[in-house]
């Protein structure tokens, strides 16, 4: 069991960086710019309020990934 462990483990760590690579990228695709697109002020709000939904994404992954790290008896429930 300790196998599906430390893969569920990994792939839960990897889901939260690809998480914080996806906001990343999606801030990149909807920056201003100087031919169009939004303005600074929506952009910025834009990043915000997407970056909680990804950060929640990320964070608790990465947080199910540290308890399968560390083993069956830090999972409580």
């Amino acid at each position: 069991m300790e196998n599906f462990e430390k893969l569920g483990a990994l792939g839960a760590k990897a889901v939260a960086g690809g998480a914080v690579a996806a906001w990343l990228g999606f801030a990149a695709f909807t920056r201003p710019v100087s031919s169009g697109g939004v303005d600074g002020v929506t952009h910025m709000a834009i990043m915000a309020s997407t970056f909680m939904v990804f950060g929640m994404v990320a964070l608790s992954h990465f947080w199910f990934g540290m308890q399968l790290t560390k083993g069956r008896d830090s999972i409580l429930g």
